[in-house]
C-alpha cells in the first residue's frame, strides 16, 4: 500500500469489532468537483456537494467530527492508551506496519496523532484517561492506485483476521506483553468477553474485503429479543456482501430504502445503530447517544457526499458513443440505473429487481430476522420488508465501486458487461488496491504470479484461502446480470465502459 503507518497503530486495531463500521451497508450517489480535506484530514481525496451553501470550514468541520466520532462507543468498548501506542517488547514482536495493511487491510491516516488509522477514533474519560473504539469510516474508505477516497467502501480489510487477532491481543499472556497496569488489563479482559459473546460463525466473512454487518444485525437484534441468547446458526443466512460507497446516500434518499436489497425503510439507514450492541452496549445506550448522532451526520456529511472523478484518461468521442448506447432502446441502462447529468448526478429510479445474480444476500431476510427487528424498538420507526431483488445501483463513481455485484464476485466491469461464462471463478482481493484502467475494476492477480496459469490450477492452489474470492463459496456466485445478448460486441462494449467512467 502506497500510504504508511504509524507503528503504534496496530493494536488498536486488534481490539476493535469487526464489522462494527459496516453497518452503513448500501447508500447511493450524485457528484461535485474534487477537493481535498485539508492538512487534518491528509491527503484523502473527497468530492463534495458543490451546491452545499456551508462555509468550507464549516464543511471540513463536520466531515472531521464524523471522522473521529466514537458514539460514546469508548465507555463500554473502549481501549487503553497503552494498546495503542505499544511498548518495545510489542513493537519488537510485530512489524505493525505490515500487520495493519496486509493482514487487517485498513487505510493508514498518518497526520492523525491520536489514532493514525481512518475508522479508529479517539475519547478522554472523566479521569483524563484515553481510550478508542472505531466508527463507519473504517469500513467506508479505499484505497486506490495509492489514492484514498473517502467514503468508498473497503475493498481489502479481513473482518475475520481482525476479530481474531484482537482476541489474540486481549489474553492473559497479550496483556502482559502490552505492559497494562491492572486498570487497563481489566479493561481489556472485558473486551475480549464481549468479542467472544457476540461472535456468531455466520459474522465471519468467508473471504476479506467482504462484509458481514447486515448478518451481525440478525444476530444482535435476535440477542436483544432473547435476553442475550444468540441464534442458533441454521437460522442465521449466508449474507457476505461487498462495502457500497457512502456517495450513494444523496440518490437513494428519495426513496428511502436502504441496503444493497433495499429491505430497510425508513428516513436513514439506521440499522447501523445495532452494530453498536456488539460493543456491548444497551439498546437505551444505542437510542440516547447513537442514533441521534448518526442521523445527524447523515444530513450534514453523507448527504454531501458526491463520488469521485475518474483520475485518468477519457476518451471523449468513445464515451459520447457510450452514452448513447447507455440510452438506447436496444440496450436502455438508464431504465434501471437512471439517467445522468453532466455535474455527476443522477436522477436514480429506485429500482430493485432479480437480475438472476447470486440468492443468498435476499434470503437473509428471514422471517426470524424480521421478527427480531419488529420486536427491537427500531421497529418502532422503520420498517424490514424482505425485497424481491437488489437495488439497481446509481452509477456514479462507478468505476471506483469495484468489484462489481452485491457479493463483489465480478472484478471488472469489463466482466461484467460480457459473456457471463467469461468472468472469473478467482482472483485475489489484495489486488483490489491496484487498479485496472483497461478492464476498469481490480486486478486479478498478485504481482509475481505467472499470469498464464489456468483457472483450475489457481482454484486448486488458493480455493480454500481468503485472500482469494472463489465463487465457489456459498453466497459468492457470479452469475446473473446477463446483458451480453443486449450488447453483442466488444466495441459496445468497450464504448460503454468509457461512457460509464465518466458518471
Amino acid at each position: 500500500m502506497g500510504r504508511r503507518v504509524a507503528v503504534g497503530t496496530l493494536l488498536v486495531l486488534l481490539v476493535l469489532l469487526a464489522g462494527v463500521c459496516g453497518g452503513l451497508v448500501a447508500l447511493p450517489n450524485a457528484s461535485g468537483a474534487d477537493t481535498k480535506l485539508g492538512p487534518a484530514l491528509g491527503n484523502a481525496g473527497v468530492a463534495w456537494n458543490p451546491d452545499d451553501p456551508r462555509p468550507e470550514p464549516e464543511r471540513l468541520k463536520a466531515l472531521l467530527e464524523f471522522a473521529t466520532e466514537t458514539y460514546g462507543g469508548t465507555e463500554a468498548f473502549g481501549v487503553p492508551t497503552s494498546l495503542v501506542m505499544g511498548n518495545a517488547v510489542t513493537r519488537a514482536i510485530w512489524d505493525y506496519d505490515q500487520v495493519l495493511e496486509r493482514k487487517i487491510g485498513l487505510v493508514g491516516w498518518p497526520e492523525n496523532r491520536e489514532a493514525p488509522v481512518y475508522g479508529i477514533a479517539a475519547s478522554r474519560g472523566r479521569a483524563g484517561t484515553r481510550s478508542y473504539t472505531s466508527n463507519c469510516v473504517m469500513c467506508h474508505i479505499a484505497e486506490i492506485d495509492g489514492v484514498v477516497y473517502f467514503g468508498a467502501g473497503s475493498k481489502i480489510q479481513d473482518e475475520k483476521v481482525l476479530v481474531d487477532m484482537a482476541l489474540k491481543a486481549a489474553s492473559p499472556v497479550g496483556r502482559v506483553l502490552l505492559g497494562l497496569d491492572p486498570r487497563e488489563s481489566e479493561r481489556l479482559a472485558r473486551v475480549r468477553q464481549t468479542l467472544e459473546s457476540h461472535r456468531h460463525e455466520k459474522t465471519d466473512p468467508l473471504t476479506r474485503g467482504r462484509s458481514t454487518a447486515f448478518v451481525r444485525s440478525h444476530v444482535e437484534l435476535y440477542r436483544l429479543a432473547n435476553r442475550g441468547s444468540p441464534p442458533p446458526a441454521e437460522a442465521v443466512g449466508r449474507g457476505d456482501a461487498k462495502v457500497p460507497p457512502l456517495w450513494h446516500y444523496a440518490a437513494k434518499a428519495p426513496f428511502g430504502r436502504w441496503y444493497l436489497d433495499g429491505s430497510f425503510r425508513g428516513a436513514h439507514p439506521i440499522m447501523a445503530s445495532s452494530m453498536e450492541l456488539a460493543k456491548g452496549r444497551t439498546m437505551e445506550e444505542v437510542e440516547r447517544t447513537a442514533i441521534p448522532k448518526i442521523v445527524e451526520q447523515f444530513e450534514s456529511v453523507i448527504a454531501h457526499l458526491r463520488a469521485p472523478a475518474y483520475p485518468y484518461r477519457v476518451d471523449r468521442a468513445l464515451a459520447e458513443r457510450g452514452g448513447q448506447l447507455f440510452y438506447s432502446e436496444a440496450i436502455g441502462c438508464h431504465r434501471c440505473h437512471g439517467i445522468y447529468d453532466e455535474r455527476g448526478g443522477v436522477r436514480w429510479t429506485g429500482v430493485h429487481t432479480h437480475m438472476g445474480t447470486d440468492p443468498a444476500r435476499l434470503q437473509l431476510i428471514s422471517p426470524g430476522f424480521r421478527e427480531a427487528f419488529r420486536q427491537s424498538p427500531l421497529g418502532d420507526r422503520w420498517k424490514l420488508i424482505r425485497s424481491h431483488g437488489y437495488a439497481a445501483t446509481p452509477l456514479t463513481g462507478v468505476w471506483a465501486n469495484f468489484p462489481y455485484l452485491h457479493n463483489g464476485s465480478v472484478p471488472t466491469l469489463y466482466h461484467l458487461l460480457g459473456p457471463v461464462s467469461e468472468r472469473p471463478r478467482i482472483f485475489y482481493v489484495p489486488a483490489a488496491t491496484r487498479f485496472d484502467r483497461i478492464r476498469v475494476g481490480q486486478r486479478l492477480l498478485p504481482d509475481g504470479l505467472d499470469p498464464g496459469l489456468p483457472e483450475a490450477e489457481l482454484v486448486r492452489r488458493f480455493g480454500e484461502d481468503r485472500d482469494w474470492f472463489t465463487t465457489d463459496r456459498p453466497g459468492s456466485g457470479s452469475m446473473g446480470h446477463d446483458v451480453w445478448d443486449r450488447i453483442k460486441t466488444d466495441e459496445n462494449r468497450k464504448a460503454l465502459i468509457e461512457y460509464l467512467k465518466t458518471l
